[in-house]
């Protein structure tokens, strides 16, 4: 008779021929195939290419013009703004600082793809399990079922007990469909996150619900600090304030100068020259002040919106690491008392219904335990993992194993 340990690695065994997958190789089939993921990564593209265009030095301008007043006066002029307070510099420092905060917001919306991912694929694995779990006490029913109907065949057992065991196989008939049904959307949902390449054959998650490693809470708040919100916040604070000197510049003029020649006709004859002259923009009214204030007000807004996001994140952490710690150990008890216990009941109630000893609700009732006690194990183990996970998505970064 097989024990409850044997039910709970049944799900290594192939349910139906399809794709096998890991945690790693879903992992990476979603950096290479995840058109979320790649529509993320050309928004960071774009907003470096962005970045490029900003600051650049002021295009010159090549004019020709002819007048005929009195005396036909060619020129040929070429203007050229001179870029001397460093303004643009600003400008362009600014623009590439932004551009990097939005490659750290989007590090951050890659990092809540993958946990995602990972939740997807586990909640595949847990209905594989609880489907394979079904199974053997569907077997096992069966094996009853076709012993009951030899026994009462040959006058050693009432009909009742035929007909209560086939009821009781056909209640878990029902369960097992509805096992199934989960499967399906599991492996839907997985599926989803790898777009339409994905392979026709079904996705079929492989692995153990193995106890999550959860690194200590203080290391956690420490790895916190690097994530990537809050980084992409305190960038668009330095991108404020360079936008901010780069306003204040403003106050200064930047030149314009133009140089070419001047070609008039005297007394009949064309003369030639040259002409060279200088202008001066004065900043009388836009000094650059409401852009300083816009900058000053958006370098406030960042930075406190920074300090938000690290404070509300390391204190999430702290609960979401004790309920972590919580679900592992109520996991481990439960294994080692309710599933230990388990262990022997179907032999030890077996051999009481064929000593007479128990009937046969008795004998159904070890069995549907049985199934119950190994059920409520992978939901236990299960819950464990989805909150180690979650506990990795608010520190910003891959913490469990």
């Amino acid at each position: 008779m097989r024990t409850i340990v044997c039910i709970l690695v049944l799900f290594i065994v192939p349910l139906v021929p399809g794709q096998d997958l890991t945690e790693k190789e879903a992992l990476q089939k979603l950096s290479s195939e995840s058109p979320r993921a790649q529509a993320l990564a050309a928004r960071v593209d774009l907003a470096r290419a962005t970045a490029l265009t900003e600051g650049l030095p002021p295009n010159g301008s090549l004019a020709f013009s002819r007048e005929a007043a009195g005396g036909a006066e060619t020129y040929l002029l070429y203007e050229q703004p001179l870029s001397v307070t460093g303004r643009r510099d600003y400008l362009r420092r600014a623009a590439v600082a932004s551009a990097e905060s939005e490659g750290m917001g989007i590090r951050m919306q890659l990092h809540e793809l993958r946990v995602d991912a990972r939740l997807a694929f586990l909640e595949l694995l847990l209905a594989q399990q609880q489907l394979s779990l079904l199974d053997s006490g569907l077997a096992d029913l069966e094996e009853i079922v076709e012993v009951l109907r030899k026994r009462e065949k040959a006058g050693e057992s009432s009909g009742y007990d035929v007909v209560r065991a086939e009821r009781e196989m056909s209640l878990l008939e029902a369960d097992r469909g509805s096992a199934q049904a989960r499967v399906e959307r599991a492996r839907g949902l997985l599926a989803s996150f790898f777009g339409l390449a994905q392979t026709p054959q079904p996705l079929r998650a492989i692995g153990a619900l193995e106890k999550p490693r959860v690194p200590d809470l203080a290391f956690l708040i420490d790895r916190s600090e690097g994530r990537g919100d809050v980084q992409a916040e305190r960038l668009m604070a330095e991108s404020s304030t360079l936008s901010m000197e780069a306003a204040r510049r403003k106050q200064y003029p930047e030149p314009v100068v133009a140089g070419g020649l001047k070609s008039p006709v005297v007394n009949g004859h064309r003369e030639s020259g040259y002409v060279l002259s200088v202008t001066i923009p004065l900043p009388l009214f836009d000094r650059g002040k409401a852009e300083m204030t816009r900058a000053e007000l958006a370098h406030k807004e960042a930075q406190a919106r920074a300090d938000a996001i690290k404070t509300e994140a390391q204190l999430k952490l702290k609960g979401a690491w004790e309920e972590t710690q919580t679900r592992i150990h109520a996991a481990e008890i439960y294994r080692a008392k309710a599933v230990a216990e388990t262990g022997d009941l179907i032999r030890i109630v077996r051999s009481a219904y064929e000593g007479g000893e128990v009937g046969i609700l008795e004998l159904l009732d070890a069995y549907r335990t049985r199934r119950e006690v190994g059920l409520r194990m992978l939901e236990l183990d299960v819950a464990a993992r989805q909150s180690a996970f979650e506990l990795e998505r608010l520190a910003g970064e891959e913490v469990i194993p």
